[in-house]
């Protein structure tokens, strides 16, 4: 279970052991790692990896992607815009309180209250990607 509650404090609670999390662990220039929604990743989502240098690419789904992030064991995601407003507001909360961002794909802040609630394209980054 992740659960996050202020900025510096996003935890991790696992075989009833509680784990700070911290997004800038294990983290290598030279094997910048991001998660991805598909193995078919589309053009503009690789032009976007090849600007932050990314070597590797999981697929992964739901959005435990924020928390992977947020844990460390990758550095970034890239999505096309699909999802609400309630899809990725924990996840946001968890990864931006262990040090990383969400933001559109030009680089603003994801904004909240918006009519239709349906988000822009995102990015995750880690810390050490920012």
């Amino acid at each position: 279970m992740f659960y996050s509650y202020e900025q510096n404090s996003s935890y991790e609670l696992t075989n009833n052991k509680t784990i700070k999390l911290d997004c800038s662990k294990n983290f290598d220039k030279k094997d910048i790692k991001f998660v991805a929604y598909s193995n078919n990743i589309k053009p503009e989502i690789k032009k976007i990896h090849e600007q932050l240098n990314v070597k590797k690419c999981v697929k992964m789904k739901s959005s435990l992607k924020f928390c992977v992030i947020a844990a460390g064991e990758y550095d970034g995601y890239v999505a096309d815009p699909r999802a609400y407003e309630w899809d990725i507001a924990a996840g946001h909360a968890i990864l931006k309180h262990a040090g990383g961002k969400v933001t559109d794909l030009n680089g603003n802040e994801i904004k909240y209250g918006k009519k239709d609630f349906r988000n822009p394209g995102l990015i995750l980054k880690s810390k050490n990607i920012l």
